[in-house]
């Protein structure tokens, strides 16, 4: 009898080791996976240029978080050329302050402006696009544009991140004229490889507008710079030029108009690049010629008739303190008060 209860406690114990055991297995399947470490060092890029854009230059930056996981407290610093004015830019929010740098070429001080800006998180896998709209304020200058980041990783580490310098030229022009017929004026503007570009302005004068007075001041900005008069509407206030720049060779056709109140120069050619230079040009020496003359006392007097949301030429030049309406975006606004 006492054998046989040995072998049946004997029994009793095997099987309940082989339940813990078989428990011990089952229990495997049902633990947690262990947390993974992201690294996001190499994920996080930034694809950057800057571009003719109309009688402006665009500057877009686009930040790519290609990890899963996020990114929080994003810092942009961007570093522009006195030379360039914000003219707008999205997002829409930004604060720029002055910005002095030692230059180590030749020892000197470079005076920079600095757009900033701030971002509480960027998701995974998703991106962020910022884009400045400069316009160019003198010519024949050159500087550098950069961008620097900042943020905290999923380690909780702040990084930052930066890169190259993009050089930036307003190079010089020189206009020989060039006689063309009536008729070649549409031929040229439809020309798929021409590019076409406007500034336009209102001027803060006392007293009354006169359209003929201002509209010859318009042509004869135009022809300090040496292009040939082709066709003049004294009536419709419009006027044709064409010439050649002798530094890249490209014809231009450059078109003075007022309309509505406004002061405008349109050009057409080949090459962005020249447009904006030759754009940025008349406006200068339009301002200067109007102090000179006693019209206006200083450059805050001259408003460049662009949408401050998406960058369209405001339909006329409104009054002191009028707001205005966008005829593309419909954004209201308020040119000078």
């Amino acid at each position: 009898m006492t054998d046989k209860k040995i072998d049946q406690n004997s029994e009793d114990t095997h099987e309940l080791i082989l339940f813990r055991e078989l428990s011990a297995k089952d229990s495997v399947k049902y633990e947690a996976e262990p947390l993974q470490y992201v690294d996001q060092e190499d994920k996080i890029n930034m694809v950057y240029e800057i571009v003719p854009f109309g009688g402006n230059y665009l500057y877009s930056l686009l930040i790519k978080n290609q990890s899963a996981d996020p990114i929080t407290e994003l810092k942009i610093r961007i570093n522009i050329p006195v030379f360039f004015r914000l003219c707008r830019s999205t997002p829409p929010t930004v604060t720029i302050e002055s910005l002095k740098t030692e230059n180590e070429s030749d020892n000197g001080i470079t005076e920079e402006k600095q757009v900033k800006m701030e971002f509480e998180l960027l998701n995974g896998n998703s991106q962020k696009q910022i884009n400045l709209y400069l316009c160019p304020l003198f010519l024949e200058k050159n500087g550098n544009i950069r961008s620097f980041i900042t943020f905290v990783n999923n380690a909780d580490y702040i990084r930052a991140i930066d890169t190259d310098s993009i050089k930036v030229e307003l190079n010089p022009f020189s206009i020989e004229r060039k006689i063309i017929p009536q008729s070649e004026i549409k031929r040229f503007l439809e020309k798929p490889w021409i590019k076409k570009a406007n500034k336009s302005i209102g001027i803060d004068i006392d007293g009354v507008f006169d359209e003929n007075y201002f509209f010859e001041q318009i042509v004869r900005t135009i022809q300090l710079s040496n292009f040939q008069l082709i066709l003049k509407n004294q009536n419709n206030k419009i006027s044709w030029f064409c010439g050649t720049d002798l530094v890249s060779g490209n014809d231009i056709l450059v078109i003075g108009q007022i309309v509505a109140g406004k002061i405008e120069w349109l050009a057409a050619s080949a090459n962005p690049h020249l447009l904006i230079s030759i754009l940025t040009n008349f406006v200068n020496v339009f301002t200067r010629e109007m102090i000179l003359l006693g019209h206006i006392s200083s450059i805050d007097q001259v408003y460049p008739l662009e949408c401050k949301y998406c960058g369209n030429t405001l339909p006329y030049f409104p009054g002191r303190g009028k707001s205005i309406e966008c005829n593309k975006c419909n954004y209201e606004q308020i040119i000078w008060n």
